[in-house]
């Protein structure tokens, strides 16, 4: 995993989170498992370009002033329309302990059951576990290419998972589908017997 960095300020309780919205800067903290939470702030364009890489399992070293700390994104807010971000929570990964995380799904290869016109469903895109930080990946792989036949299924069982990772979703819950179409109904337009007879004269 490439090393991820955040710089990050203290942030003034007298501070509004409108006030630091409107700068530019996202809210956050940093919780501890025996210590007492950080309140700061992070620019919202950095976070947003180091977000798309890192997701929840990736590890982020914060600099905040002279200190750094190793978290994991804990939880997100978010506008219920723009999808903008509102409020962080980090958390401080205490090295030899199990951090709680979720791991994205990668989807590789072609499904020939697609191929021949089945519908993908994708119906899980991450997979919840625990696991030590030093064996966190960015990703599980799906392979695709065991969907061959229609109403085909692939399960969190499927994927092969080192037993490295507590996964903490039933093993049968389905991650992809080889799902049949939907039939498109076509209504055949009714002819009255007036309209026929006009069209014949």
């Amino acid at each position: 995993m490439e090393n991820l960095n955040l710089n990050a300020q203290i942030r003034n309780t007298e501070e509004k989170n409108k006030e630091i919205r409107a700068a530019k800067m996202i809210p956050a903290v940093v919780y501890w498992k025996n210590q007492e939470p950080i309140a700061i702030k992070v620019d919202y364009s950095e976070f947003l370009k180091l977000f798309r890489v890192s997701w929840e399992s990736h590890i982020i070293n914060i600099k905040i002033e002279k200190k750094s700390i190793e978290v994991l994104v804990h939880d997100i807010q978010k506008t219920p329309v723009q999808w903008e971000f509102q409020h962080i929570d980090f958390f401080a990964i205490t090295k030899g302990e199990k951090v709680h995380t979720k791991i994205h799904l990668h989807f590789t290869g072609t499904s020939k059951a697609v191929k021949e016109g089945a519908i993908l469903e994708e119906h899980i895109k991450e997979v919840e576990v625990k696991v030590l930080p030093k064996d966190l990946i960015d990703s599980f792989d799906v392979d695709l290419s065991k969907l061959e036949e229609m109403w085909d299924v692939i399960r969190i069982s499927d994927l092969n998972i080192s037993s490295k990772f507590e996964v903490l979703n039933h093993s049968d819950d389905i991650v992809a589908t080889a799902a049949k179409p939907a039939k498109v109904e076509v209504e055949t337009p009714v002819v009255t017997e007036e309209e026929t007879k006009a069209e014949t004269k």
